[in-house]
């Protein structure tokens, strides 16, 4: 088991997300980060990154739910948290799921994915 990090930061020129993991991927609104079973996922706003703070991560509609334990913010009382969930331990396949985040009072949606590799 191991700890995924996901780096939140704004694109240049536009209010969409632009993210990096700790397995090389980034790219601009969307990437695939490859998980484990069991594993520890972590969203990271990126400091002066843009976004001012994450307002939910969950599974999108007709996604399947791969976390035994929901995203939720590392502290509640802090918006600009990291947020953390964990990897079921059966899981399987990909999931497409939503971060909310605001800019100033503005909010919006991006729709990254996450792919669950065989753990054997």
């Amino acid at each position: 088991m191991s700890t995924e990090i996901i780096n939140i930061s704004k694109q240049e020129g536009n209010n969409h997300l632009y993210l990096t993991d700790n397995e090389g991927h980034s790219g601009k609104d969307n990437i695939t980060t490859n998980v484990k079973p069991g594993d520890t996922v972590t969203w990271k706003l990126v400091p002066n990154g843009g976004i001012d703070q994450i307002m939910g991560i969950t599974a999108k509609q007709n996604s399947q739910d791969i976390f035994s334990a929901d995203p939720a913010p590392v502290n509640p009382n802090d918006p600009a948290s990291d947020w953390k969930g964990t990897v079921s331990k059966n899981a399987k396949g990909n999931e497409s799921y939503s971060i909310a985040y605001k800019i100033g009072n503005e909010s919006f949606v991006d729709d990254p994915e996450l792919e669950v590799e065989d753990d054997g």
